[in-house]
């Protein structure tokens, strides 16, 4: 399946539910329900002007919640997720 396939029906700043993955130094490995074909991540850095509050130890692996699409790299799907900072479902 095509890159472009795979990424068909996101768009940037959409809410999305996702699922961690794993945990790492700079955030989060995730997979979008529906979308489990694609990589994505939450990262504890600053991008496209959103700065995270969490930690890596906030989400524990297996823990499902609500995230906002800031970016999509469609050539190879690759998306980078932000957590809206009121949302503070999932947390352990």
């Amino acid at each position: 399946m095509q890159g472009t396939d795979l990424a068909a029906g996101l768009e940037q700043e959409q809410r999305v539910r996702v699922r961690i993955r794993t945990r790492q130094v700079w955030g989060f490995t995730a997979e979008i329900i529906g979308h489990e074909g694609i990589g994505a991540s939450i990262d504890h850095l600053d991008i496209a002007g959103w700065t995270p509050t969490n930690s890596s130890t906030d989400y524990p692996v297996g823990t499902e919640l609500d995230a906002v699409i800031l970016s999509i790299r469609k050539a190879r799907p690759y998306v980078h997720l932000g957590i809206p900072a009121q949302d503070d479902q999932g947390k352990a």
